[in-house]
């Protein structure tokens, strides 16, 4: 490549790492830095596990604890490339303290919450703030601390320390739920942190940008107000209603207000992009530069990146939500029935690049997509009424497989088609697209789910001459019918007004409406994971041949973009 002289400025000042710090010194900082990914992974970890126990400690209803799942993608989601602007200019060391407290912060309001409400929309959003500044930084010090070989030692090291908390956390999270509470869970998270913060004293600090990077105010609102608006929206639909109204706070034009809360925020994305859009024709930079936006395979690349963790999401989300409320398992039983799951993931995000060289993305990513469907629909086939077979976690050691695989290529199918510049600020923008993808994921499902058994116990309930008059009038004015256990239900309904006569075929009806919402669930993740086949048509087909072909071409991109 030729060298350049009249050129844009450098995005940062070349690192000068100490050469003769070795052994130690040199991988310790890199420990603290999966021990930070290991903490935002394991908070996740907890929710998953804990399921059970907070809807029975804390009486949850099941569209808030799908609200508690979906809060810290949400937020982790709307603020990740916002935060990765802020660690640009006040330096990424500082950035993640701040993250490790705010996580901090976060556990401990999830320990001492007296409600779901506290704990969705105070523990659950500090964690994902937190998490928007740790991970940007994680990624930023690696890039800035190692070099060369070392530096992709670095980033493996954090994908294994992903990998091992699928494979160890629930497990781990389970002994704790069980033996000591899912308050101590969440406690020994908090101290997680206090080590890891202790510990960024020993992580170096890289130089600050030379360009001036100037904070994009209008940018990240916009971008904030419009993903928030789409996720919510997905998430009230169960209890607002998609067109006929349940019983939300206000109608508009007496219809539900979720899809309209959706379509404004729609407008709203579209909105940022074209302000992105003026933004960097005018400055230089931007929060979402053009090249993720016009080039095919860094879109393609995106959309994979965040089927990742909406196969996480939804999956998990489905078949936690069963093993835990229907089939009674506990914390460490659900850990191990999903363990193969997270093997799948590990050994293929981890092993596969190794073994297979010269691998075509994009067959690939194909293959994993049908592998993920394959997997969903053999977990369909597992579940029954109050018990679920070996089918399932066979299901999810297939869509963990699935997962494993697009993780092995999807970074390097953004990577790869974007200027050197932009390459670098790719990490946050990956990120974001995962945690979008989760809270989609459950989002869905959990829409699914409320609405198909709401439905389905009215439908059946109202043809049902077994039942009274009163009864069947009831349970049709009953706005939602949540995701319970055989208990849980009976009390409800008890609530209700129904009569203790009716309730044995009631509760009969309840369980087959509750096994076909749980399927639901399942076939929404896989028709979810096939529409991502419509993604796959502009990815490589070969990892060599695309770089060499594109490097002169990211230069001379790189070449041309204005600089601030």
């Amino acid at each position: 490549m030729s060298s350049r002289t009249n050129g844009p400025a450098p995005a940062f000042d070349s690192p000068q790492p100490d050469s003769t710090a070795s052994g130690l010194g040199k991988w310790l900082p890199l420990l603290v830095l999966c021990l930070a990914q290991l903490s935002t992974s394991g908070d996740n970890a907890t929710l998953s596990i804990a399921t059970g126990a907070l809807i029975k400690d804390l009486n949850a209803p099941m569209d808030l604890v799908s609200i508690a799942n979906a809060m810290y993608s949400l937020a982790a989601g709307s603020l990740m490339v916002a935060a990765g602007m802020v660690g640009l200019i006040v330096g990424w060391k500082k950035t993640f303290r701040v993250g490790c407290a705010l996580l901090f912060c976060a556990e401990i309001t999830a320990f001492f919450s007296p409600n779901m409400e506290v704990f969705t929309y105070g523990a659950r959003l500090l964690s994902g703030i937190g998490g928007s500044f740790m991970i940007p930084s994680v990624l930023g010090l690696i890039a800035s601390n190692y070099r060369g070989r070392e530096q992709a030692v670095a980033f493996g090291a954090i994908g294994a320390a992903s990998g091992v908390s699928f494979a160890a956390g629930p497990i781990i999270c389970g002994l704790l739920v069980d033996h000591l509470g899912w308050r101590y869970a969440f406690g020994a998270i908090a101290c997680l942190c206090v080590v890891i913060f202790l510990g960024s004293f020993i992580v170096p600090t890289p130089p600050k940008p030379a360009r001036k990077v100037v904070f994009d105010l209008p940018g990240v609102l916009l971008t904030v107000i419009g993903l928030f608006s789409v996720i919510l929206g997905f998430l009230k639909v169960s209890s607002w209603g998609l067109f006929t109204p349940f019983s939300p706070p206000f109608t508009v034009l007496g219809l539900s207000p979720a899809p309209f809360l959706v379509l404004f925020g729609i407008v709203v994305l579209a909105l940022m992009l074209k302000w992105e859009r003026h933004r960097e024709a005018t400055t230089g930079s931007a929060l979402i530069p053009m090249s993720f936006i016009g080039t095919p395979q860094v879109r393609n690349g995106l959309y994979l990146t965040a089927f990742i963790f909406l196969a996480y999401g939804s999956g998990i989300f489905v078949t936690v939500s069963f093993v835990q409320v229907v089939a009674g398992l506990t914390a460490i039983q659900t850990g191990l029935m999903i363990l193969p799951f997270a093997l799948g993931v590990v050994v293929f995000s981890l092993g596969l690049p190794v073994i297979y060289k010269n691998a075509n993305p994009k067959r690939m990513c194909q293959a994993a997509l049908v592998i993920g469907a394959v997997g969903s629909i053999a977990c369909i086939l597992g579940f029954d009424l109050s018990s679920y077979s070996a089918v399932v976690p066979f299901g999810m050691c297939l869509i963990g497989i699935s997962m494993g695989i697009i993780s092995a290529y999807s970074s390097y199918c953004v990577t790869s088609a974007l200027p050197p510049r932009d390459a670098q600020q790719s990490g946050g923008v990956q990120a974001t697209s995962r945690n979008v993808g989760q809270a989609i994921g459950v989002a869905v499902c959990g829409m699914v789910m409320l609405t198909a058994i709401t439905m389905s116990v009215q439908s059946t309930a109202h043809g049902d001459a077994r039942l009274s008059d009163a009864t069947r009038g009831k349970v049709s004015a009953i706005a939602v019918i949540p995701y319970l256990s055989d208990g849980k239900f009976s009390e409800l309904m008890l609530d209700h007004g129904i009569d203790q006569a009716d309730m044995p075929v009631l509760t009969d009806v309840y369980k087959h409406a509750r096994l076909d919402a749980t399927r639901a669930g399942m076939i929404a993740t896989a028709l979810m994971t096939l529409l991502f086949l419509f993604g796959t048509r502009n990815l490589p087909t070969s990892t060599q041949v695309t770089r060499a072909k594109d490097a002169d071409l990211l230069e001379k991109l790189a070449d041309t973009t204005p600089s601030v």
